[in-house]
């Protein structure tokens, strides 16, 4: 079964509301999760933003920097 933008989000949603509360294990639906870091929720609510944004046809923008150095003559 492909997963939605609707059950990606509420993934996102569970997730969030879990690290923001301290908590390092999420329950959605019938399944449980438990975290072993905040990093690794981090990474997982990255990963989710990026499998949304692919399905929504968006893509995160990135920015680059030029640097120049020397007098600049």
């Amino acid at each position: 079964m492909a997963d939605t933008v609707e059950t990606l989000t509420a993934r996102r949603v569970s997730i969030v509301k879990a690290r923001d509360s301290g908590v390092l294990t999420v329950k959605h639906g019938d399944e449980m999760t438990t975290f072993r870091s905040l990093s690794e929720m981090n990474r997982i609510v990255a990963n989710l933003d990026a499998q949304i944004a692919t399905l929504q046809g968006t893509q995160k923008k990135r920015l680059r920097y030029a640097y120049q150095s020397g007098k600049g003559l």
